[in-house]
């Protein structure tokens, strides 16, 4: 998988930051996404991406975090370049820059902190769909499987003679196209043996299914959001 890849999957660590009530981890990250939108000047949006990457370095999570930077930063270019041409000042521009690299970070903070089981938890205590819940859970949980398979088939092909480094456009096109056809029917056999799975597992059976494990608030959690919302205020007076 790529450093893309997993920059945005979940990946279970023995960190401060895994321990955390679920419902405190996506407050935290809608408040820090929030922050990240919300934040204009050039101080406050690097000293909130110099608070993220603390955040990230002392989850042990900074290498896989860092991943997204290589989508951000294509287009933090062109962010800048564009103010640039609209008349901005270099400081502004390197602000509205930062605030999408602020805006994927924080998103990616989110993405591998908090685990498939935990949104499925979340969804039924909060909305009461099961269906809908193991929906959304069963997909977040598919896409390190999916973004496998599509590397095993580019694999195989580029085995069979596929060139995918090719600078004809359409030429390149093509050749993805070959990926498409094995990719759909692993995924058609992979949800019928989910389907077969769940049908002997008794899915659905019980009108009102228990939770194994119930999830506690600490001491660590209320430190934890104390933390952010006093460090929010801090730069929101910079």
């Amino acid at each position: 998988m790529s450093a893309v890849s997993r920059a945005f999957v979940y990946e279970q660590k023995d960190s401060w930051l895994y321990k955390l009530n679920p419902y405190v981890k996506i407050t935290a990250g809608i408040i820090l996404i929030a922050a990240s939108i919300f934040f204009f000047s050039l101080q406050r949006v690097l000293a909130l991406f110099a608070f993220m990457v603390i955040i990230s370095a002392s989850a042990r999570k900074l290498r896989m975090n860092l991943g997204s930077l290589s989508i951000s930063i294509p287009f933090a270019v062109i962010i800048f370049i564009g103010e640039f041409l609209l008349g901005r000042n270099l400081q502004t521009g390197i602000a509205y820059a930062f605030r999408f690299i602020n805006l994927v970070f924080s998103s990616s903070i989110i993405f591998t902190s908090v685990s498939p089981d935990e949104i499925d938890y979340m969804v039924r205590k909060v909305f009461h769909a099961r269906d809908f819940s193991f929906l959304i859970s069963t997909t977040y949980k598919f896409v390190p499987v999916l973004a496998s398979d599509i590397s095993q088939i580019i694999e195989v092909q580029r085995a069979r003679g596929v060139d995918f480094e090719t600078k004809n456009p359409f030429k390149l096109l093509k050749n993805y196209y070959t990926i498409l056809v094995p990719l759909f029917v692993v995924s058609i056999v992979r949800s019928q043996q989910l389907a077969e799975a769940l049908e002997l597992r008794g899915y659905g059976a019980s009108e009102k299914p228990t939770f194994i494990y119930e999830y506690g608030y600490s001491i660590l959690d209320l430190s934890f959001m104390i933390l952010i919302l006093a460090f929010l205020i801090l730069i929101a007076f910079l």
